[in-house]
């Protein structure tokens, strides 16, 4: 009975130093190195774009679904939730057949584990997004239907979570911080997609767009548990109009 407790102890003092060491700050390296190449991307557009011509820039509405789910660390099983993502762009041009767009979205991200996991619940995270994109239009300008290639990167700051479903375990059912006590509040990745852009009326055009977003951080914000990275497959539909000469 004299030793048990000493074994217990010995196995706190693991953890709380496993948690604290290299793998650690392996993790927190990498989330660093994620929003400095999201920085370098940032301005490196940014000078592609300097003295573009304003008269093809283009404003825009945007809206549809996502399917959101998570790739965890330790295989952990998941099923995708159908949530809501929108927002507004703007396109600067670069070139005749580039350009580079600037989003601010709100998407909602999570995952599912009801029916597959005891005591599954339903994750639900909503951010608003930053996305830049690089556009690549292999046909002219003058095309009525133009198919454009879409690649880039985001950053998101979580602005709500919440879970439902079998959480009467959490210290707090209503809320993740019963969970997902050391979460981050932001997430990074990357953005790959295609879309048609279909002129209408004078300078207005409507767009239907597919993309993906794949996280490269960890949702969890700690080394030492199950971590999870945001994945969202997305159809958006939109509305925009060309300004200028």
């Amino acid at each position: 009975m004299a030793e048990r407790p000493r074994r217990t102890q010995l196995v706190v003092v693991r953890f709380a130093d496993g948690r604290a060491g290299k793998g650690g700050q392996r993790d927190k390296e990498r989330d660093v190195n994620a929003i400095r190449w999201f920085a370098a991307f940032a301005a490196v557009t940014a000078l592609l774009n300097h003295g573009s011509a304003a008269a093809q820039t283009a404003f825009g509405v945007k809206g549809g679904v996502t399917w959101a789910d998570a790739a965890f660390i330790d295989q952990f099983t998941s099923e995708a939730l159908l949530r809501k993502a929108g927002g507004g762009f703007v396109t600067l041009p670069v070139s005749e057949r580039a350009a580079v767009q600037l989003e601010a979205l709100y998407i909602e991200r999570g995952f599912s584990t009801s029916g597959l996991h005891q005591d599954g619940s339903r994750t639900r995270m909503s951010y608003l997004d930053f996305p830049i994109l690089l556009r690549f239009r292999p046909t002219p300008s003058a095309a009525r239907v133009r198919p454009i290639l879409l690649a880039g990167a985001y950053w998101g700051h979580e602005v709500g979570c919440r879970l439902e479903g079998g959480v009467a375990q959490f210290e707090e059912s209503n809320s993740c911080e019963g969970r997902f006590r050391l979460r981050g509040v932001a997430d990074v990745g990357l953005i790959v997609g295609a879309a048609i852009e279909m002129a209408t009326v004078d300078a207005w055009f409507v767009t239907l767009e597919a993309r993906y977003h794949y996280g490269v951080r960890n949702l969890y914000w700690d080394p030492a548990s199950d971590g999870a990275k945001a994945r969202n497959l997305s159809a958006l539909a939109g509305v925009g109009v060309r300004v200028g000469g």
